[in-house]
């Protein structure tokens, strides 16, 4: 006869659907739910722990609330222990198991939060090559964007692949409930409480996320829904609340103005800019304007762009937001060397000292794309416009060793843009002309308006090209570029 501890624990299926459980899921409440699986499943402390890898003694701390998991591979190893399933999982904030491999349901997913159907993202969208017309299935985007804001991990491509495939009707159905109360307190501003302005401010961080890795065009009306919803609940909401969901709507208009942008709608950019900063004065987050001035920093050239980092750094606090002061240090290092300033180098070094203190993943919404594989993008692009050859060539190795890993990345398109300019520079010519065709398809394949522009530099120098590739790539991005309305950098 086995001992206790050694029977696996068999969960039965219908008690990740109660409601309770999904309480303690979207809670994260693992104390909670210990205490529902031990009722229903009938199991033992022990038995419990010996699924998950935790002592009987630690097992009960968790159930008396004594302790709290925060540790992302704890929340994994649990998941694992207990066999949950792919919308339980969803729920907890991790990704699917689900193959990418599965086919996909042909039919729409169900809408929540009032989401029009057009609002809805179809996943062929977002997969490239890997998929038949008929394996295509929506997704609601707004509850994408609020999973990928739960998840505690980076999150690459594949990632958002296995969560919108593992987002089937079935799946939506039991996630649905927690925005009933989104629901009522659209209703009645008396009903909002901590979880759905909670799930509000994970949802804001979810587009910011989702944004590096899809079309612009893909996430405008979801994102607009997003604010639309946010706007009605800032009026009458209680003091308590009022203020967090003025931050996360001026960190939601950031993100809209930088989307109408890349759009090429000027106006709705303006109008989302005076969103943010009607936003960060209200909550009391001038830093939302640092994220503002800094998108618009992409937006400019030369002079004006080197004067919009300067004046987002104006809104940074003297300490602390180290994530964004990276960023910003970075940018003002990239404008300082197109105009030739070694002071670029310095700013390098500073912009490295305060990545080495941030986390991204913890300060702001628009923080979670500052890695390694981006820092690496902002050295190369600074050395490339110093005409450094001898660092030039460090930093490419490094900023190539970050695309292996998600080669569908928005940055990706940056990358071998100044990767093929380091290389005409240095006077390989062929190479030059390699990285620069990998460049433009994948600012075509993700649709990626920044990418494209930051091209701008390589058609002056394929202009000089004799060659048939040189000639012939030269021709596509001109081509690209007049078929969606961009001008050269």
């Amino acid at each position: 006869m086995p001992a206790d501890g050694a029977e696996p624990v068999v969960v039965p299926a219908d008690l990740w659907e109660r409601p309770e459980m999904l309480t303690a899921l979207t809670k994260r409440d693992i104390g909670h739910l210990f205490r529902l699986v031990r009722q229903y499943a009938g199991v033992s402390q022990t038995r419990i722990g010996v699924a998950v890898g935790f002592s009987q003694g630690k097992v009960s701390e968790y159930m008396k609330d004594k302790a709290q998991v925060t540790a992302l591979d704890v929340f994994e190893r649990i998941a694992e222990g207990l066999g949950m399933p792919d919308p339980a999982r969803m729920a907890l904030g991790l990704a699917p198991r689900i193959l990418t491999g599965v086919p996909l349901p042909p039919t729409p997913i169900p809408t929540r939060d009032g989401t029009p159907a057009s609002g809805l993202l179809n996943v062929e969208q977002v997969v490239v090559g890997s998929r038949q017309p008929d394996d295509a299935c929506d997704v609601d985007v707004l509850t994408l964007a609020w999973i990928a804001g739960r998840l505690d991990a980076p999150m690459d491509r594949r990632t958002l692949l296995l969560i919108a495939a593992g987002l089937t009707a079935e799946s939506a159905a039991s996630i649905a409930n927690p925005w009933d109360r989104l629901t009522r307190a659209l209703a009645g501003p008396q009903s909002l409480d901590e979880d759905t302005v909670e799930r509000l401010e994970a949802r804001t961080i979810g587009f910011h996320r989702l944004e590096y890795e899809l079309p612009a065009s893909a996430l405008c009306q979801g994102l607009t829904s997003h604010l639309n919803e946010l706007s009605s609940l800032i009026h009458g909401a209680p003091d308590r609340f009022r203020r967090r969901l003025a931050a996360t709507a001026g960190e939601a208009a950031t993100l809209a103005s930088w989307l109408a942008w890349d759009l090429q709608q000027p106006m709705q950019s303006a109008s989302f800019d005076r969103v943010s900063a009607l936003a960060a004065k209200e909550s009391g987050h001038p830093i939302i304007q640092a994220c503002t001035y800094a998108y618009k920093s992409y937006a400019t050239q030369d002079g004006a762009a080197l004067d919009a980092v300067r004046q987002a750094q104006h809104f940074l606090p003297k300490q602390g937001d180290d994530a964004t002061r990276a960023w910003l240090l970075f940018l003002e290092a990239e404008h300082l060397a197109a105009i030739g300033d070694s002071q670029a180098v310095k700013l390098l070094g500073q912009a490295e000292e305060a990545f080495g203190r941030a986390r991204p993943n913890r300060e702001r919404a628009w923080t979670r794309f500052l890695d390694p594989g981006r820092m690496a993008a902002f050295q190369l692009s600074t050395y490339v416009r110093l005409g450094d050859d001898r660092r030039v060539m460090d930093a490419c190795q490094q900023a190539l060793t970050s695309t292996d890993q998600d080669t569908d990345h928005k940055r990706t398109a940056i990358i071998y843009s100044d990767v093929a300019q380091a290389q005409f520079q240095i006077g390989n010519s062929a190479a030059g002309v390699t990285y620069a065709r990998r460049a433009l398809e994948s600012a075509q394949r993700t649709e990626s308006t920044w990418g494209l522009q930051h091209l701008g530099t390589i058609e002056k120098t394929l202009a000089g090209q004799r060659d048939q590739a040189a000639r012939e790539l030269l021709g596509d991005l001109i081509s690209t570029r007049r078929s969606l309305g961009s001008s050269p950098a």
